[in-house]
């Protein structure tokens, strides 16, 4: 269907059916299309909107209005012609930025976010050649193909899922074209990025060339400190294509918190229990949702991490190496306003490098943050207390 938003003709395609609905937007040579594989893994529960930015795909072409606000216009006129009252925004690469700023805006009806490998809300600092280079990129199926095998991808795309790419790319307008390398990308929403309130989870690809994790780490999320990642193994930039299975999984699991309203911890109590769930399935992204992305932690051998989300993942990610085993109890919290003070004592099992268990106690205190989405999350953790 078609639908006349921001004075543009932008194509819309729509399957399934649910109270929620998951709006879906596409990368820098990209369609609507982009998304099938992931929303037939999702169609059976929740209603699929999907749009062709302008310039690509079946929508029309002006031969201006290329801007980050302009294509958020697009969307949100998508959104408020089909009445939607309860939705979950989904943005991938570029359509991550014009997701952010829809997201910044805080408008009715929005009740989660998901970034799927986004481009960061700070300009993208790109070199003269380079930019020409980019806005070169999808000329010809060779060009594109060569951009698929060596930045797009890190894992082979079948026969199928390959051409779609190709036919994607060749056929977006040459306004569209120019309008993402040398407008939207150099384009700073920092400031509107920092109002994001709804419940918010990250998509990277390990591999990702483009919108690398260390990027994300440092241009993302301490933007939207109540932020959770995710990591997709050896996968690259065109994870909807690479690995569908997997991105609808976590969508999934997402939009089921948010209609369950589980997608955040709602007081200081529930975090050492979130904790514990996390860290004893040796599960890092859901133990790392568990903080702030400007949070501060002292590991039990004395190593502070401090205000990193690279150092607290990599941290973590030894720590569950030892097949940890966690039990919280909580002895007494002291809340005000938005933050809370936690003592806890502690039982730490793991399995050491040699093959013997070893087991640490010890009294935590531990400061809690409520964030702007309402969850709450550890901003300073040390598991060695007042030491």
């Amino acid at each position: 269907m078609v639908i006349k938003s921001n004075d543009t003709r932008i194509h819309v395609t729509q399957r399934g059916s649910g109270e929620l609905a998951l709006v879906f937007l596409h990368y820098y040579g990209g369609s609507s299309r982009t998304w099938d594989a992931v929303s037939g893994e999702l169609s059976d529960r929740y209603r699929i909107v999907a749009t062709d930015h302008r310039g690509w795909g079946d929508s029309e072409a002006p031969a201006d209005g290329y801007r980050i606000a302009d294509l958020a216009a697009d969307a949100e006129g998508v959104i408020e012609a089909l009445g939607l009252r309860r939705y979950v925004l989904v943005g991938h690469s570029m359509g991550g930025k014009v997701a952010q700023l829809i997201a910044s805006r805080r408008p009715g009806g929005l009740e989660g976010l998901v970034l799927v490998a986004p481009s960061p809300p700070s300009p993208m600092l790109l070199s003269d050649e380079q930019r020409a280079t980019l806005t070169g990129a999808y000329q010809t199926r060779e060009s594109v193909e060569f951009v698929i095998d060596h930045v797009l991808t890190a894992k082979p795309l079948d026969a199928a899922r390959r051409e779609q790419v190709i036919e994607d790319s060749l056929r977006g307008a040459p306004e569209a074209k120019a309008g993402w390398p040398n407008v939207a990308m150099r384009e700073d929403i920092t400031e509107a990025t920092a109002a994001i309130d709804a419940p918010t989870i990250v998509i990277s690809g390990e591999l990702d060339q483009v919108d690398r994790v260390a990027t994300l780490q440092a241009e993302l999320l301490p933007r939207i400190p109540h932020a959770a990642m995710h990591v997709l193994p050896g996968t690259g930039h065109l994870s909807p294509l690479e690995a569908p299975a997997e991105v609808a999984r976590l969508i999934a699991r997402f939009a089921a918190a948010i209609e369950s309203k589980s997608a955040v911890c709602n007081s200081p109590e529930q975090i050492p229990v979130a904790f514990d769930a996390a860290l004893n399935a040796g599960d890092l992204d859901a133990l790392l949702g568990t903080f702030s992305n400007l949070a501060t932690m002292r590991m039990t051998n004395g190593e502070v991490v401090q205000e990193s989300p690279a150092g607290l993942r990599v941290g973590l990610a030894q720590l569950l190496a030892l097949r940890p085993h966690i039990r919280n109890e909580v002895r007494r919290v002291l809340t005000s306003g938005d933050i809370a003070l936690v003592l806890l004592d502690w039982t730490l099992n793991v399995t050491l490098p040699d093959g013997h268990e070893h087991e640490e106690r010890g009294t935590a205190t531990q400061v809690m943050e409520k964030g702007r989405d309402g969850g709450w999350r550890l901003r300073i953790s040390n598991p060695l207390g007042l030491n």
